[in-house]
């Protein structure tokens, strides 16, 4: 895009208020003209320029030129000057709209991973699923939730918070919560520490072997959650 601006132009070293000129500048000619003609006109490499603290100063055809503009700042970035002064450089700095700097390609954002509760998820159901067939063991009929805590209950109504609390930490792991992972961390744990007491204390019947079967595998699938790393994809 060309750069029409009005300015002075003065020999290096001369004094006074110099020629007042319009000046034309493209990525191919710079030209100065006056109210009496055509002062200079350069194609783009035929001539010296640099930037001073105020205007410019130009080689061309063995002479040295002053010119200073109304439009400093345009004219350098239309010449792409190089070797601008510090204050020439800033000042180019500071005009340049947000447009015309170059933006860094997007990052792409990590899609968000549902895996972790997922698991815990499946794993507290089927703890929970396997703590109801418990329950319906006939010699539990009259026995109360607390009784259930103990061996004598087989542990049912423990197995059943238990696999409760993995449900409530799959559910603030999908909504990223801060407790999420504590949440986890703790349902896998106490469930361990009952499964290992049940299968040290208990001689469950073999119609109970199922229930022990679902329980046992969303203790798994808990323990493979903590020791597998995925926990962490949900931050």
């Amino acid at each position: 895009m060309a750069v029409e601006t009005r300015g002075i132009v003065l020999m290096r070293g001369e004094r006074g208020p110099g020629i007042a000129v319009e000046v034309l500048a493209d990525d191919a000619r710079l030209s100065l003209i006056s109210g009496s003609g055509l002062i200079g006109e350069w194609e783009v490499g035929s001539f010296g320029i640099k930037a001073l603290q105020e205007g410019f100063s130009i080689w061309a055809e063995g002479e040295e030129l002053v010119l200073k503009t109304e439009n400093d700042v345009g004219l350098a970035r239309e010449m792409g000057l190089q070797t601008a002064s510090p204050r020439m450089a800033r000042r180019v700095a500071a005009s340049r709209r947000p447009k015309d700097l170059p933006w860094p390609d997007p990052v792409p954002e990590t899609p968000r991973s549902y895996v972790a509760a997922i698991a815990i998820a499946l794993g507290g159901m089927l703890v929970l699923f396997g703590s109801l067939l418990l329950r319906t063991d006939p010699a539990l009929a009259d026995r109360s939730v607390e009784a259930g805590l103990g061996v004598a209950g087989n542990f049912w109504s423990a197995f059943g918070a238990g696999g409760l609390l993995m449900v409530v930490a799959a559910l603030a792991l999908a909504v990223r919560a801060r407790v999420a992972r504590g949440l986890a961390v703790l349902s896998v744990v106490a469930l361990v520490i009952v499964f290992g007491n049940a299968a040290q204390h208990s001689t469950p019947e073999s119609d109970l072997l199922i229930a022990y079967g679902f329980i046992a595998g969303g203790v798994v699938i808990g323990v493979a959650v903590l020791f597998g790393g995925l926990l962490g994809e949900h931050d």
